[in-house]
């Protein structure tokens, strides 16, 4: 089950993904690149207003799955409505919140060229309502991947996130403007809410409205309260670096920064879905005091997400220059390349707290994650502000890469053996040790071939695809172990019966 789930929770944005990478280009050139800067900032604007949110989902998602394990309908009624009614007030809150405050944002933080500083005002008030449908489709989304029905909440997303995108492009490419795909994107949102409202009754998941009693609102808000650092964090993390670039050196500079920080970060958004699945399970797992299963889920779960964000962040590496001068045009290199090189290096570090976090928060220990996720932030933050200062965009992705290792490093240490149910040496060397190891040699194998192709689209393939090829060689034959190797076998016998 914990396989199908990762593949549909993978499925669910690996389409989007790759549409929302190809339309990159349409976008700049339907709006230009002061306009993609500004579109960006404006989804970091809406982004950092979700500082009102508490992060109920995180809760909610837990004491879903945990209720729904042990048939507990009415607990599970209770806390579903507790965070509907709150998600409903803070929408709402927020998206007042923004449009208030739209014009004082854009005119004192902001360096918008007067051509298009009121399409860029209008764009932001009609991102005010967005910003309420968003914080409501997100909550309804949980509730399915709680009773891990990922299959269905994975063909929506797919299916909307594919819409947002080819939508966002036409219009731009039709002369839509900045305020023209906002307004498609907030469309889209509603319509993909009320999709989710008839997916839960769909499922036929209990939740006749019931008010939420005292030891439900106290157990969410505790458990909330330190998720909302993790969630203040992931804030600071996605959104600052944005902002503070488009205060500092403006949006084209962020068009070039944005570029390649997308490109890496939705092709490693890909396997957090996979590994994020964990989640529901752990809480699961915890649940009926199944520890030995649980030692086991984190061990294999942190060796190949180790190994397959190290082959998607490497495969970014080698293939990057040339894809960039493919995909958005050669005046994109010279710039967006080093911070591609930087970016994909901080997200290999920051991803290694990935599995830990889940089990932390799975287990009950939002706090202890919540603290370091909001440290990271605050060094960060600074960081990256003196970075741009001193070096532009490029001094922006040192500081991200700097402020992933010392914090990273940190977390790591400190939780292995305490909240984490498993010690820091048998992560190192059942999971993180042939992980890297593996994959980094897979690599090496296929990296003289950067040099030795010729340049262009054949290159660039042949080279993608000898990387890919050695990387999944090398696992199926160095990184498997017995059972995952029998399990392989009996798929292969079951799709494939003539050939095994």
């Amino acid at each position: 089950m914990l396989l199908r789930n990762s593949l549909w929770h993978l499925s669910g944005s690996a389409v989007p993904a790759l549409v929302a990478l190809a339309t990159v280009p349409l976008l700049i050139r339907g709006v230009g690149l002061e306009g993609f800067g500004i579109i960006t900032l404006i989804t970091s604007v809406v982004g950092y207003f979700g500082i009102v949110d508490l992060n109920l989902s995180a809760g909610s998602i837990r004491y879903l799955s945990q209720f729904h394990a042990n048939s507990e309908d009415e607990s599970f009624r209770e806390t579903f409505w507790f965070g509907l009614m709150f998600y409903i007030g803070i929408g709402l809150l927020g998206g007042v919140l923004l449009m208030a405050l739209a014009a004082t944002l854009l005119n004192q933080f902001f360096e918008v060229s007067t051509a298009l500083h009121d399409d860029a005002l209008r764009a932001l008030r009609i991102a005010a309502p967005g910003f309420a449908l968003t914080q409501l489709q997100n909550y309804l989304l949980v509730v399915p991947q709680a009773i891990q029905r990922y299959d269905r909440s994975a063909q929506g997303e797919a299916f909307f996130g594919v819409l947002v995108n080819v939508l966002s492009a036409t219009v731009a490419m039709a002369g839509g403007g900045i305020e023209g795909v906002i307004a498609a994107r907030v469309i889209v949102s509603a319509i993909n809410t009320l999709w989710l409202v008839w997916l839960l009754r769909h499922l036929r998941i209990p939740l006749q409205p019931r008010w939420p009693g005292p030891a439900i609102r106290q157990a969410l808000t505790s458990f909330s309260v330190y998720a909302y650092l993790s969630r203040l964090a992931s804030l600071l993390h996605q959104h600052a670096d944005k902002l503070i670039i488009g205060a500092l050196v403006g949006p084209v500079a962020l068009a070039f920064y944005a570029v390649p920080n997308q490109l890496a970060s939705r092709v490693l958004g890909l396997t957090y879905r996979l590994g994020s699945v964990i989640y529901p399970r752990v809480s699961a797992l915890a649940a009926t005091g199944q520890r030995e299963p649980l030692r086991l889920l984190y061990l294999d779960a942190t060796r190949w997400l180790t190994y397959l964000n190290l082959a998607a962040l490497g495969l970014i590496a080698l293939t990057g220059e040339e894809f960039l001068r493919r995909w958005v045009g050669p005046a994109f290199v010279e710039d967006a390349y080093p911070v591609l090189l930087l970016v994909t290096l901080g997200l290999l570090l920051d991803s290694l707290t990935t599995i830990p976090s889940l089990v932390n928060d799975g287990l009950g220990h939002p706090r202890l994650t919540g603290r370091f996720a909001l440290a990271r932030g605050l060094i960060g933050v600074p960081l990256v502000y003196v970075g741009t200062q001193l070096a532009g965009i490029i001094g922006a992705a040192s500081a991200h890469l700097l402020a992933s290792a010392l914090m990273g490093t940190l977390f790591l240490v400190y939780v292995h053996g305490r909240s984490v149910p498993v010690t820091l040496a048998d992560t190192w060397r059942l999971a993180w040790l042939p992980a890297l190891a593996v994959g980094i040699a897979a690599l090496l194998l296929a990296l003289p071939l950067r040099w030795l192709l010729p340049p262009g689209v054949p290159g660039l393939l042949i080279l993608a695809g000898a990387a890919s090829l050695a990387l999944l060689g090398f696992a199926l034959t160095l990184l498997v172990n017995e059972s995952e190797r029998a399990t392989l076998h009996s798929a292969a016998r079951r799709l494939l019966p003539g050939a095994c």
